[in-house]
């Protein structure tokens, strides 16, 4: 690799980890604290602030989901020998995806006592696509005839195809679910405990 060629690399993965660090920070600023009037009591300051606990909860999900994207992204940078304009361009759809979770995430988790399932496939959605970009991104990465890895190193995207695939059909279910009930299908999202014992049935010979 020419020092050219890993600056621009570099650049690439401070940038990307720049957005995944603004859209993590953006989460918890989407919550709003509290205001209490100034004779509030310790009783009406702890009902007020367990009022957010939705909010909460949805922000550690997806710091946990983020990071996620963030490690598998950190582990793809370590093939990368060279870059193209095309590479460029499906990691920036990609973080274009990642910057809109934090939307998503006050969107459904302010509305999570609603009866509406808007709020819950915009989630899912957002995710569904954010797992497909990091697929398409892996895929393109590992492609020897992209010319961005070496070829006699080159990793097989076989090799990563269902872990990076995996996450679209959970999402998937908890979209099939919220038409079922909506507060009760973010529990789907422990199918993501099967995973590896799944990938390794999947891989026996």
């Amino acid at each position: 690799m020419d020092n050219k060629a890993k600056f621009q690399i570099e650049r690439i993965a401070l940038f990307s980890d720049a957005v995944f660090a603004i859209a993590i920070t953006l989460m918890i600023i989407e919550v709003k604290p509290p205001h209490l009037h100034h004779d509030a009591t310790e009783r009406e300051a702890i009902v007020e602030l367990l009022q957010l606990t939705p909010m909460f909860v949805g922000v550690i999900l997806s710091f946990i989901f983020i990071g996620m994207f963030w490690l598998r992204h950190h582990q793809l940078m370590k093939f990368m020998e060279n870059y193209s304009t095309k590479l460029i361009m499906v990691n920036m759809i990609f973080l274009l995806t990642i910057v809109f979770i934090p939307f998503s995430t006050a969107f459904v988790f302010e509305n999570v006592t609603g009866h509406s399932v808007v709020p819950m496939i915009f989630y899912n959605l957002n995710y569904i696509l954010a797992a497909f970009m990091s697929y398409r991104l892996f895929a393109f990465v590992l492609n020897p005839a992209n010319g961005i890895v070496v070829k006699e190193s080159a990793e097989r995207i076989d090799k990563y195809r269902f872990e990076l695939l995996f996450p679209i059909g959970v999402y998937a279910l908890v979209i099939a679910m919220s038409f079922i009930n909506a507060q009760l299908a973010p529990i789907f999202y422990g199918a993501f405990a099967f995973e590896k014992v799944l990938n390794r049935k999947m891989s026996r010979p």
